[in-house]
């Protein structure tokens, strides 16, 4: 039985976090506290966006954890392009759609 807190396998966000400091070793110089957000977005990225790709993924339970370590390596620029995407929605919702 995996470690669980409600919503969240302990498992997916460790590997999400193993992810984020992965991820340190390519990203420009960060100061301490840039370089604990983007370890903490890549464990909580992790922890709740890996079920959601699992699932449409049809993935094995052995997947999983090699999905949240991806998620939790590229957060740091997948959250960014995410939010960019939402502004381009919220000017023009009708172009966004179209495109």
């Amino acid at each position: 039985m995996a470690l669980e807190i409600p919503g969240i396998k302990l498992g997916l966000a460790l590997a999400g976090l193993a992810g984020g400091v992965v991820s340190l070793s390519y990203i420009k110089p960060l100061t301490k506290w840039q370089a604990f957000l983007a370890v903490f977005t890549g464990a909580v990225s992790a922890a709740y966006i890996t079920p959601l790709i699992v699932n449409y993924f049809n993935l094995s339970s052995t997947g999983e954890h090699g999905a949240a370590f991806l998620i939790g390596l590229v957060a740091m620029n997948l959250i960014p392009g995410i939010i960019k995407l939402s502004d381009r929605f919220k000017t023009n919702p009708e172009d966004f759609i179209k495109k």
